[in-house]
């Protein structure tokens, strides 16, 4: 099947009442699961984790994580502790992105963010603790063999360190003051995006029982998928006037205008999907469907830097 083809099939998809019927369903059983693992009443910091971690967003990685299990054959209910580490690191993410030291941010998704909340002390402790907590959650999967949850662990290491969110968090903070090349600001996409996606494709597989070519096309849909979201995500954010006017940091459009990046964007998503439609098992339709809403994504309207969590 053509990319244009797969383009039509996936937008189909990502239309159909099932497919929104899957999502939310899947968005639904991941914000159970993390509600019964900070149960409400534990003191501040729980509250401000629950806050944090419970606070909107439409659970695309664990949601990520739990589809590559399904589409190498193993089981959601095995897959459920991993996919729920994932969105507690992301979250941390957001947490310590908002904070003074990084992008000051003074909201999250039309809410104030955390340490304007909480302070800034309680916000970099909650986001330390579901650091250590999703670890300890991976650590505990008992459903599949270990060396596969070591796998899942490393691979999550992988994602998080120096060549990965970190890595491209400080590439993000220090390139501010910088002219920022187009090659620089592929490291930073795929260190501080992409990386993360592809780990939650991967942790899925490895807890799946995934084969080595069943690991490796999952791995490239979620690389591919991840910069094709930071596209997304950097074409709402040239649409935010007063951001620009602020000077917010150098993104794709600005480096190669609307019309290139929406471009990147659909090539990227097109190739994502090949990569599963390669295989004899295909795209699943909500890998396929996912693809698009992020097209999607990219045409709403502006909501501001830091309002567009998902």
């Amino acid at each position: 099947m053509s990319e244009a083809n797969l383009a039509v099939s996936a937008h189909e998809v990502s239309s159909s009442i099932d497919f929104r019927r899957r999502l939310r369903e899947r968005q639904q059983l991941v914000t159970r699961a993390l509600d019964e693992q900070f149960p409400p009443g534990s003191g501040p910091l729980t509250a401000a984790i629950r806050e944090a971690v419970l606070a909107d967003g439409k659970r695309l990685r664990p949601i990520l994580c739990l589809e590559a299990c399904e589409w190498v054959g193993g089981s959601l209910k095995a897959a459920l502790p991993a996919a729920c580490a994932i969105e507690m690191i992301h979250k941390m993410s957001l947490v310590h992105d908002d904070l003074p030291a990084m992008d000051d941010a003074e909201t999250r998704n039309g809410r104030p963010a955390l340490h304007k909340v909480h302070g800034e002390a309680l916000a970099i402790l909650a986001g330390d603790a579901l650091l250590v907590h999703a670890f300890g959650l991976l650590a505990s999967i008992r459903a599949v063999p270990a060396e596969r949850v070591l796998g899942a662990i490393s691979r999550l290491c992988q994602a998080l360190g120096t060549a990965g969110l970190a890595g491209g968090q400080a590439l993000d903070v220090l390139s501010q003051s910088e002219d920022v090349t187009p090659e620089k600001l592929d490291h930073v996409h795929t260190w501080k995006t992409a990386s993360f996606f592809e780990a939650a494709m991967v942790i899925g597989a490895e807890v799946g029982g995934a084969d080595a070519s069943q690991v490796e096309a999952l791995a490239r849909y979620g690389k591919l998928l991840g910069r094709a979201f930071q596209i997304s995500d950097d074409l709402l954010d040239a649409r935010d006037v007063k951001a620009l006017a602020h000077g917010e940091a150098t993104n794709y459009v600005q480096l190669h205008g609307v019309d290139g990046a929406r471009r990147k964007l659909r090539e990227l998503l097109d190739q994502a999907v090949s990569a599963l439609a390669s295989n004899k098992r295909g795209a699943l339709p909500l890998l396929a469907g996912l693809a698009e809403l992020v097209w999607e994504r990219s045409w709403r309207p502006a909501e501001g830097p830091h309002g567009n969590d998902t």
